[in-house]
């Protein structure tokens, strides 16, 4: 972790790089992933990478996912930089098969990878033929999930002789919220993501976790290939972000901004035993135990619970607000845990207004899943901002990265999801606080590693050594 996060060298200008980014999921589509990869196409241009970003035409986006788009994103996209817009190719077929559940299943089972890579090939390499004829670009780098992304852009690579980057934002073969529909699933997708770790010139990880957890489980890998490149925060437009309104003296709030990433039938697919599940069951594999529970707000609920129970007074003054799309299981949870009048929820909000109330919150929760006998390799995006706008973290965090980050941050208030009466006592510090200020110590240093120009300038430099090496596969 220490290389990644050392302090940024004065370099000298170097020659402009031309490069092919291979985006499926782009703005103005508001997911988690999205931010990353605008990141990077806000500040590479001034890093002399001159870019052409391929990715969907966002109608297309309607049949892939309820997720809103945000045109405050695309407005953020430079000038300079080309974005060209394809079809994603799947067959409207497809869609009224996945509709239905027995049509899902079956689809699961045809598709042995990721169904992107077989329908977006043509439009991609149409697109693509044209860019490389008028570009002529020396390199290209890919972004995933989707998966099939990877697959594709290591066929592009081989197709147009180009040395490649591959960023990966989740790993492939152990990213498991839902189980494989069989062994020979998971064999298989495992040898795609070997592959691509064979033959890129870098992949990237945004975890030191999932890079360790990469060189584990694929030992024939060069570990100099395999770098961890962190997100990061966009200090102009956090600073751009307007001042929240003044609270009452007395008053505290806890504020959650984001998507929790939990879902109740994945995880009873994944966690419920051979013999008790359906038939249709049977053949799912795991190739480890991750709760994803612990991802969701249950454990903070539980402990928000147990503080509101042994304090009511103190109880009083503190506010809770979560902020973005409400899934239907939330509700229900807050319900069972008795914290449905503890609770605002204000369902999805646009970017700039999420900052906002982040930038107003006395503490900024953070949840993450847990890896039963292993380490959480997931970083969610949020962190970074939360970072950025060096509020103290709430974190109800497993053993893992987010754990090791917010540690190094010195902006954690830190409690184990297990221990109800820990995170209640953590809950109780931030609504006694005088001043949120006086909960943490923040690292300047560390926090100035994860501003996103440092991001873009790492990724950029790692495009300029793939290019130097050139193509590594004839």
């Amino acid at each position: 972790m220490s290389a990644v996060l050392a302090a940024r060298p004065t370099v000298a200008r170097q020659p402009v790089v031309r490069a092919v980014f291979i985006a499926f999921e782009f703005p103005p589509l508001a997911t988690g992933g999205v931010y990353r990869t605008l990141g990077l196409v806000e500040h590479m241009p001034a890093q002399g990478i001159d870019l052409d970003v391929v990715t969907v035409d966002p109608d297309e986006y309607h049949a892939w996912t309820r997720a809103p788009f945000d045109p405050g994103l695309a407005a953020r996209i430079p000038a300079s930089v080309r974005v060209h817009h394809t079809a994603s190719g799947f067959p409207p077929w497809y869609w009224r098969l996945t509709r239905t559940q027995l049509g899902e299943k079956a689809a699961q089972l045809a598709y042995w990878g990721d169904p992107l890579s077989v329908f977006w090939r043509r439009p991609l390499f149409k697109a693509l033929d044209r860019i490389v004829d008028e570009r002529r670009p020396d390199v290209l780098l890919a972004t995933a999930p989707p998966f099939g992304v990877a697959v594709l852009a290591r066929a592009a690579a081989r197709r147009y002789g180009l040395p490649w980057v591959a960023d990966w934002r989740d790993p492939w073969t152990l990213w498991r919220m839902t189980p494989f529909p069989s062994y020979a699933h998971f064999r298989y997708v495992k040898a795609r993501e070997a592959a691509v770790l064979r033959e890129a010139n870098v992949s990237i990880a945004t975890s030191h976790v999932t890079n360790e957890d990469w060189q584990r489980t694929f030992p024939s890998a060069d570990p100099r290939r395999l770098v961890t490149v962190y997100n990061g925060f966009d200090r102009a437009a956090l600073d751009a972000v307007p001042t929240p309104p003044r609270r009452a003296s007395n008053e505290r709030t806890i504020v959650h901004v984001g998507h929790f990433y939990y879902e109740p039938r994945s995880r009873d697919a994944s966690s419920v035993p051979l013999w008790q599940r359906p038939m249709h069951r049977w053949l799912f594999y795991t190739p480890r135990h991750e709760d994803w529970l612990y991802r969701s707000p249950y454990f903070f609920l539980l402990g928000l619970k147990r503080f509101a129970e042994r304090d009511p007074a103190l109880a009083a003054r503190l506010r809770v607000r979560f902020a973005g799309t409400i899934p239907t299981w939330l509700p229900r949870m807050l319900r069972d845990t008795g914290t449905e009048s503890l609770v605002e929820l204000l369902g999805w909000v646009d970017h700039k207004t999420a900052a906002q109330l982040a930038k107003g919150a006395d503490a900024l929760l953070l949840t993450s899943a847990k890896v039963i006998g292993g380490r959480d390799y997931s970083v969610a995006g949020k962190l970074f901002e939360y970072i950025g706008l060096r509020r103290p973290v709430l974190g109800v965090l497993t053993d893992g990265a987010m754990r090791d980050l917010v540690t190094a941050s010195g902006l954690g208030v830190l409690s184990d999801p297990d221990d109800t009466d820990a995170v209640a006592a953590t809950i109780a510090r931030v609504a006694a606080a005088d001043n949120a200020d006086t909960l943490v110590r923040p690292n300047k240093a560390f926090i100035a590693s994860c501003d996103r120009l440092e991001t873009a300038r790492q990724i950029a430099g790692l495009l300029r050594r793939a290019t130097a090496e050139g193509r590594r596969f004839k």
